[in-house]
């Protein structure tokens, strides 16, 4: 009889156990299978089974990221209707974990569908969103300190594209400053994203500091960097506080922006080659990244 009850327990446990929901297995579906259908699927059925507050959290801003980067790689098919429903549904599942916790994912996955549905509603109401948007990424970096790579590359977006004061907050530098943490914050998974690379390199292209500029202005920045606290305050000025960045073959002290534009290109596309698999969104991107830098190289 007590074999018999410690099989059913030993039964019972391992039951329990693998219905513990898994993260590493979505973000693997994520991250490195770009299974984005097939995870809204398994997430969807774990929901129903999740056992805590935590594991429900977990799951719906995993929902609410597969929701908008599905909606991102049709959008263009869509009609502005749709793909604003389906940009807030991404919103409301963000929304949806926040209710159970307040956590840096949920919020920046909120703040990334808010600022689709601005986009998809024409710039002047993307200009409305972007204050609403900007809150919620530096709530994710200030009040978590989270340092998250992707919340950086929001904040490096918002401020390329973003008018410059009085209109807006745009500022060319300070957005390359966030693009450059966000580079050196990125996880071995995101080291061979040639989207972050890119967008350095074409910000840094479009600024077209020269050497000796460059240097004067790290110095001011510098500066700034020391005399700030906040994270999100800290790192727009952390081009100048920055060591030599990985991804270089000189220092920064000795290129210009478009110098340095052309070895993030080369850097980039070298890492990305090594990948054994590589996904079509990835090809894609490749192929953009080598028009680019032949384009670069021809200017220079």
């Amino acid at each position: 009889m007590k074999k018999c009850y410690l099989l059913l327990l030993i039964i019972f446990v391992s039951l329990s156990l693998s219905a513990t929901f898994n993260s590493a297995e979505s973000d693997y579906r994520f991250y490195n299978q770009a299974a984005f259908e097939d995870d809204v699927r398994i997430l969807e059925s774990e929901l129903k089974m999740a056992k805590s507050d935590d594991e429900k959290y977990e799951i719906l801003w995993r929902l609410s990221r597969d929701q908008l980067t599905i909606t991102d790689q049709v959008e263009e098919s869509l009609k502005k209707d749709e793909k604003i429903a389906r940009y807030t549904a991404a919103e409301e599942l963000a929304d949806k974990a926040l209710a159970i916790k307040s956590a840096p994912d949920a919020y920046h996955w909120k703040a990334s569908a808010i600022g689709r549905i601005g986009q998809a509603n024409g710039p002047m109401n993307s200009l409305k969103k972007a204050k609403p948007m900007q809150e919620l990424i530096v709530k994710v970096q200030d009040d978590f300190n989270a340092d998250r790579s992707d919340s950086w590359y929001v904040l490096g977006l918002l401020y390329n594209q973003l008018p410059k004061k009085p209109l807006s907050f745009g500022n060319d530098a300070q957005a390359i400053s966030y693009m450059r943490r966000c580079l050196d914050t990125q996880d071995n998974v995101n080291r061979s994203n040639l989207t972050n690379y890119l967008e350095l390199a074409n910000q840094l292209w479009q600024r077209d500091w020269s050497r000796k500029k460059r240097i004067k202005e790290f110095e001011k920045m510098a500066a700034s960097y020391n005399a700030e606290t906040l994270p999100s305050e800290k790192m727009k000025y952390y081009e100048g506080a920055m060591a030599d960045p990985f991804y270089l073959k000189s220092p920064l002290s000795e290129l210009s922006d478009r110098k340095e534009a052309i070895q993030i290109l080369e850097y980039g596309l070298a890492n990305y080659e090594k990948r054994s698999v590589k996904l079509p969104d990835d090809i894609k991107k490749a192929k953009i990244c080598k028009d680019r830098l032949s384009f670069m190289k021809s200017e220079i």
